[in-house]
């Protein structure tokens, strides 16, 4: 059910998110575009915690947009996970810098910047047999450095999975 006077009502969950789950970091550590299986894409780089849109006060357009790109985003992944004849496919488009999954992705994280700094996770199959952790952006291939614990491309505004 929605509620139209509530613009963060898409990214909702159907029920409360459990309280050990969310973040709680009071030095607002900057926000990863992630989805992790939550209606709400959005997680704190530093502790992975689930950061509450309301917390940041974006528009309810960027709320529309960042929905929209969960739902879109979760297709692909959803094909992947099936490991069925798509299977490759949907890690191809997950993987692939200029997919439209990746540049919607990076666009809905770019204005979130505007509110507060804001990275984009990169997918990387770390199950396949033929993994290799990434040691340069896959965007710019740039130097990747050390932020919480996790490895960033600073330029880009992108997070790499450490594998």
């Amino acid at each position: 059910m929605s509620d139209l006077s509530d613009p963060y009502w898409k990214l909702r969950p159907a029920s409360a998110t459990p309280a050990d789950e969310l973040c709680v970091c009071q030095d607002k550590p900057p926000l990863v575009v992630q989805d992790h299986l939550s209606p709400v894409p959005l997680a704190c780089l530093r502790c992975n915690g689930e950061i509450l849109p309301e917390k940041i006060g974006f528009s309810a357009d960027l709320a529309e947009k960042l929905a929209f790109w969960r739902t879109f985003h979760r297709a692909f992944e959803t094909l992947w996970l099936d490991s069925g004849e798509y299977e490759s496919w949907a890690r191809s488009e997950l993987e692939r810098p200029d997919s439209p999954v990746n540049v919607r992705g990076r666009q809905v994280a770019a204005e979130l910047n505007k509110h507060r700094r804001t990275y984009f996770w990169w997918f990387q199959d770390t199950t396949a047999d033929d993994f290799s952790p990434l040691s340069s952006c896959p965007l710019c291939s740039g130097a990747l450095v050390e932020s919480f614990g996790k490895l960033v491309c600073n330029p880009c505004s992108v997070v790499i999975p450490n594998g």
